[in-house]
């Protein structure tokens, strides 16, 4: 905290970094990929665009969870406090996510609202390679909220 750089510096890079890892960790499943279409002598056996679409989702996910970590890991000062934390986030995100796989009544006003906040619902158009602007502006959105809520945060700590 007592370097010469502002609060959302420190923020945004510390969101950076943990989604380039994040990317990263990603990056070899391309490599299998063209192992499964070099063995099959199939050039199309996966459409590029769904792929594209795919790797699009699974970083906007990323995006999510990683804010939501950031923001877990600046409420404490301990590691360990901060993982689990972010743990319990994440997986109640999660959890909230898999509620729609019960069926509900489609006139539950309730079961709409979760029905919208599924990660799995807008992952699902995300795999079929349909890029769908809702869902973009959904993850985004949740990103830039939980990476707000990280910077007042961290800036509220100067004033401690």
């Amino acid at each position: 905290m007592t370097t010469p750089v502002s609060d959302l510096q420190v923020v945004s890079a510390k969101f950076t970094s943990a989604l380039l890892f994040y990317l990263l960790t990603w990056l070899p499943l391309l490599g299998c990929i063209a192992i499964v279409r070099y063995f099959t002598g199939e050039p199309t056996v996966f459409d590029p665009w769904t792929i594209a679409s795919t790797f699009g989702g699974i970083a906007l996910i990323g995006c999510l969870y990683m804010s939501l970590g950031c923001f877990a890991s600046a409420l404490t000062r301990s590691q360990i406090i901060a993982a689990m934390n972010s743990f319990v986030l994440g997986l109640g995100l999660f959890i909230l996510s898999m509620r729609n796989l019960v069926p509900a009544p489609p006139a539950d006003w309730a079961a709409k609202v979760f029905d919208y906040i599924s990660l799995v619902r807008h992952m699902e158009d995300f795999a079929r390679g349909f890029v769908d602007t809702r869902h973009i502006v959904f993850y985004l959105s949740l990103t830039a909220l939980f990476l707000f809520l990280t910077l007042k945060v961290v800036e509220s700590r100067r004033w401690k």
